[in-house]
């Protein structure tokens, strides 16, 4: 009986110790294969460790890992540039017959009530439109400008406040009205620290067709050959008023930069390539887990990459 109970507590510690659950400890590392690779070169990274999760940043553009909780970029180049392209009409006949608007008054009402020319500043003298194309194919840019330039046209970008944009259309019944194609649309914002980043592009700007002078026969279209489209008229057609107005864009707010997910603990991964495009020296970030019920075990792991030409 004395054994028994001294054996007791012994077999108790046997039983629980043999069965306690924990977070494995994690073992990652990971280096290039050489320190050095050419543009297009695919840089293959050896991977030491069997992690469940791996997540790769790297260090490119929209890829960096000191950016992935960065929501808001402050900068004073915010630049716009889209491109366009004309076929028939004439200026003497159609004149201005594309305009480009900006608005940071505009209440978001989508109609023709909630359209006030008032609300809105003509900024397209800053930007080059197309002349008469003889194919469909030939767009012309507007060139880059910066939105915080424009006071002189009676636009002073508020950048705490959305902004809107709006492509004019104006045609007048009796002669040919010109077809306008717009086929890019891009804002960028370049951060007091040199990084380009997209704020909106054409697909992502929303553009919605509204028709000034309800009358109007013809709106702007949008297809999935991500063009934006007002195809005009014959003499026959009447006149026409309509603009293609952009959702609310806030300038400040930038997506996080984002890493690529590897692997899951269903898999194993020993080398990882990936390619750059581009010269200069690049931070890699490995960033490997264990996770279960019971808790997390995280290692990251930073790794310098030159890229020459």
């Amino acid at each position: 009986m004395m054994k028994k109970l001294y054996l007791l507590p012994m077999l108790l510690v046997s039983l629980f110790g043999c069965n306690k659950k924990e977070v494995i400890v994690l073992d990652f590392d990971v280096k290039p294969e050489k320190s050095s690779y050419k543009v297009g070169e695919p840089v293959n990274f050896l991977i030491t460790g069997n992690p469940d999760q791996i997540l790769f940043y790297s260090g490119a553009e929209g890829q960096k890992y000191v950016y992935k909780d960065r929501t808001q970029a402050q900068s004073d180049n915010i630049t716009l540039e889209f491109a366009t392209n004309r076929r028939y009409g004439s200026d003497a006949q159609q004149p201005q017959s594309l305009r480009i608007m900006a608005s940071q008054t505009f209440a978001g009402t989508y109609t023709t009530a909630g359209v006030n020319p008032a609300d809105w500043t003509d900024i397209t003298s800053a930007f080059t439109l197309s002349g008469i194309q003889s194919t469909d194919l030939a767009y012309v840019s507007s060139g880059v400008v910066n939105l915080t330039t424009l006071a002189s046209l009676g636009f002073t970008l508020d950048k705490a406040k959305p902004i809107y944009f709006a492509f004019k259309y104006t045609g007048t019944t009796g002669t040919t009205q010109p077809r306008w194609w717009v086929n890019k649309f891009d804002i960028k914002t370049t951060t007091t620290d040199g990084q380009v980043l997209p704020v909106a592009n054409i697909t992502t700007a929303g553009f919605t067709s509204v028709k000034v002078l309800a009358t109007s026969p013809v709106s702007w279209t949008f297809g999935t050959d991500n063009i934006l489209k007002y195809q005009g008229g014959a003499g026959t057609v009447g006149s026409n008023q309509v603009w293609a107005i952009s959702g609310g864009l806030s300038l400040t707010k930038v997506q996080p930069d984002k890493g690529i997910a590897l692997k899951n603990m269903s898999t194993r991964m020993d080398s990882y390539q990936n390619t750059y495009t581009a010269a200069g020296t690049y931070t890699v970030t490995f960033v490997a887990s264990n996770v279960n019920v019971y808790g997390e075990s995280k290692t990251i792991k930073e790794v310098q990459v030159t890229i020459v030409p």
